[in-house]
């Protein structure tokens, strides 16, 4: 006699397999699609695209630009409460945060979230850098477009050099050896 397969069993499966498919290839932040999971943005160009500008408000009230991190390396990352990739790195960030932030700014975009959400996700993380709210995800598609970034997805991080200038980025959630090597290519 045959024996058939339990609802509870394929309803366990089908979630392991969604959850590794979200872990591998982070969370959909735009409907703009692509192929790559890291890269370092050297291309065929011998000069580095320009960090786009933008201005957003921060959760605790500051406006924050580009632009006023002009010979600074800055480490960019948009995630958000929502992506479960992004829990993973949260405390990531929070740990580089705490190593670097001497010597290098941190800026968290969250892309697609509310205020809600997003400060909480902040206080159960310890993020205590900058964050604001990027809605319709313009910004995040501005420096995917300007990075050559191939996929869209969130968590992904863009490390910013002294002269404003992507010298790299990684889409997915970073590990620490990631992120300090990341950040050696910006110092």
């Amino acid at each position: 006699m045959k024996k058939a397969t339990s609802p509870v069993l394929f309803t366990a499966i089908a979630i392991t397999i969604l959850a590794t498919v979200l872990l591998v290839s982070g969370c959909s932040a735009t409907e703009r699609s692509g192929s790559s999971n890291s890269s370092n943005n050297s291309g065929s160009s011998s000069t580095p695209p320009v960090a786009p500008d933008f201005t957003i408000k921060t959760l605790d009230g500051k406006m924050v630009s580009m632009s006023d991190f002009r010979g600074k390396p800055v480490v960019l990352n948009f995630a958000a409460s929502w992506c479960g990739p992004c829990e993973i790195e949260a405390p990531v960030l929070a740990k580089g945060y705490e190593k670097y932030k001497d010597r290098v700014i941190f800026i968290g975009v969250a892309v697609k979230d509310d205020e809600a959400s997003q400060r909480y996700f902040a206080n159960k993380h310890g993020l205590e850098f900058p964050i604001g709210l990027d809605p319709a995800g313009d910004i995040v598609y501005s420096y995917q477009k300007a990075g050559k970034v191939s996929m869209s997805g969130i968590p992904t991080t863009f490390f910013i050099d002294r002269d404003g200038n992507i010298k790299t980025f990684w889409v997915g959630p970073l590990s620490q050896s990631n992120l300090d090597q990341m950040i050696g290519m910006i110092l």
